[in-house]
C-alpha cells in the first residue's frame, strides 16, 4: 500500500507542472520581433495574445530586444541586427527546436522579410503589418534631406559620427516629429531606398511560406496585398486581413497565425 501511495503522489507532482489542455512541447520554435522604438513582443506592449497563444499551443518562443528598440534604437546597421535573430534561433535550437518560424511586426516585419530573403532554411515567416519601408521614407522631404546628409558623411569617412536625425514612427498619428540619435552609417542602412530596408527589394527572393497579416485600419498596409503578390507563389502562403489598427494587428491576427502554423507544420510533417 505504501508503494502505491508513493507512485500516486509522484504522478500528481508531475501533472502539477502541466496546464490543463496544454499541448506537448513542439519541435517548432518562434522568433518574434517587435516594432520601432518598442519593447519585446508580449512584454507590456503589443503581441501578448500572440506570444501567449503560441506558448499555450506548445511552441517555444523567443522575443529578443532588437537594435531598433526604444532603448537601443539604431545601435547597429540594419543587417548587423540579424545577429540578434541568429542568437535567438541558437537559443531555440539549444532547447530542442529543429524548425524555426520568424515573425515580426512593423519594423520587425520588415526585418523578418529581409532575413528570410537570405535564409531559405526557415520553416516560414509571419509578416505582421510590415512597415518602416525605406522606399516610402525617402519620399518624406525632411527625411530625404537628412539621408543625403548622412550619405555625404559616410562618403567622407565619417560614418561613425553620431547626431540626431528625423525618422517616422508608424504608431504615432500626431504629436512631435519622431527623431533618432545614431551614427550616419546606421541611419543610412535603415533609411536608404537602395539599402536592405526596402521591403519590395526582398520579396522576390523569399523561398519559404509567408503569412502576411494586415490591419484594415492601418495606413501602412494600403498596398500590402499587392506587395504580398510579389512574393514567389507558395501554396502554404497566406494573406490575412484583420479588423485592427497598426499596433493592434499582432493580437487581432493571433488566431489566424496560430491556425496557419498548425497547417504549415502538418503539411511539412
Amino acid at each position: 500500500m505504501l508503494v502505491i501511495i508513493r507512485i500516486f503522489v509522484a504522478a500528481l507532482l508531475v501533472c502539477s507542472t502541466c496546464a490543463p489542455g496544454a499541448a506537448a512541447p513542439s519541435n517548432v520554435g518562434f522568433v518574434l520581433l517587435h516594432g520601432l522604438a518598442g519593447v519585446p513582443l508580449g512584454s507590456g506592449g503589443p503581441g501578448g495574445a500572440l506570444v501567449g497563444g503560441l506558448r499555450k499551443a506548445g511552441y517555444r518562443v523567443e522575443t529578443p530586444e532588437m537594435c531598433w528598440s526604444k532603448r537601443r534604437i539604431y545601435d547597429h546597421t540594419f543587417t548587423d541586427c540579424f545577429a540578434d535573430i541568429d542568437a535567438a534561433i541558437a537559443r531555440l535550437r539549444a532547447q530542442g527546436a529543429t524548425q524555426i518560424v520568424l515573425g515580426g511586426m512593423s519594423m520587425g516585419g520588415n526585418s523578418a522579410l529581409a532575413y528570410a530573403a537570405t535564409h531559405p532554411d526557415l520553416l516560414g515567416v509571419m509578416a505582421i503589418a510590415p512597415a518602416h519601408d525605406a522606399a516610402t521614407l525617402g519620399n518624406i522631404p525632411r527625411i530625404a534631406a537628412a539621408l543625403a546628409q548622412a550619405q555625404a558623411a559616410v562618403a567622407a569617412g565619417h560614418g561613425d559620427a553620431v547626431q540626431t536625425y528625423p525618422d517616422s514612427d508608424n504608431s504615432r498619428r500626431a504629436g512631435p516629429a519622431f527623431t533618432v540619435r545614431t551614427s550616419a552609417q546606421n541611419y543610412v542602412s535603415f533609411i536608404d531606398p537602395a539599402g536592405p530596408a526596402n521591403i519590395a527589394g526582398d520579396l522576390p527572393h523569399i523561398a519559404v511560406p509567408v503569412i502576411w497579416v494586415a490591419g484594415t485600419d492601418d495606413p501602412t498596409q494600403v498596398l500590402s496585398a499587392q506587395e504580398f503578390a510579389q512574393i514567389p507563389a507558395n501554396p502554404l502562403s497566406k494573406y490575412a486581413s484583420v479588423n485592427a489598427a497598426h499596433l493592434a494587428t499582432p493580437d487581432a491576427g493571433a488566431s489566424a497565425m496560430i491556425d496557419w502554423v498548425r497547417a504549415l507544420t502538418a503539411a511539412k510533417s
